[in-house]
């Protein structure tokens, strides 16, 4: 069985056993997202980004906690090859639970790791993140969300968090 094929097989699952019932509100969800990663790294470029978040109330509607888990490309001039990055990480976001639209800013933290290219930077190096986006449901359980995340991690040695990323996402969520 492919990694594409398990990964449809679950996100499958997850989606069709997480169908609420009927008077329940949605508060928990599920999001697909891709974007353009800015980054400034070793060398400055834009690179494609992937990620999949799932977000649960922690306080009310108000206060939600996520994790999420990203996939990034990135064209550093000092590489031959590009740098293959994953990012998994917690944030807190405060929520205004409107009707509509819901912005949020959210704040956080959590690992980025190298697949290729560390290049005398640690494989895994932590991060942190800040965030502001909407989400705006467009049915019962479906919602589509925006988001602009600043990223900075640290760099090789004991340089600090030196490294930086705007990413620019858009995608789909699920709530249940």
């Amino acid at each position: 069985m492919t990694n594409g094929t398990r990964f449809s097989a679950v996100s499958s699952l997850l989606l069709f056993s997480a169908i609420s019932v009927g008077g329940q509100t949605s508060t928990r969800e599920i999001s697909l997202a891709v974007g353009a990663s800015q980054f400034d790294a070793s060398g400055t470029g834009t690179a494609p980004l992937a990620a999949i978040r799932a977000a649960a109330p922690l306080v009310g509607q108000w206060i939600l906690g996520e994790i999420s888990l990203s996939y990034a490309s990135l064209d550093e001039q000092f590489s031959t090859t590009d740098t293959r990055v994953g990012v998994g990480e917690g944030q807190l976001q405060a929520q205004v639970p409107a009707a509509r639209v819901r912005p949020y800013v959210g704040l956080g933290g959590g690992w980025l790791h190298y697949f290729n290219n560390a290049a005398g930077r640690s494989s895994a190096t932590p991060t942190v993140s800040g965030s502001v986006g909407l989400r705006i449901p467009v049915a019962s359980a479906l919602l589509l969300r925006g988001e602009l995340r600043l990223r900075s991690w640290k760099g090789g040695g004991s340089s600090g968090f030196v490294n930086s990323a705007a990413e620019f996402t858009a995608g789909m969520g699920y709530r249940f």
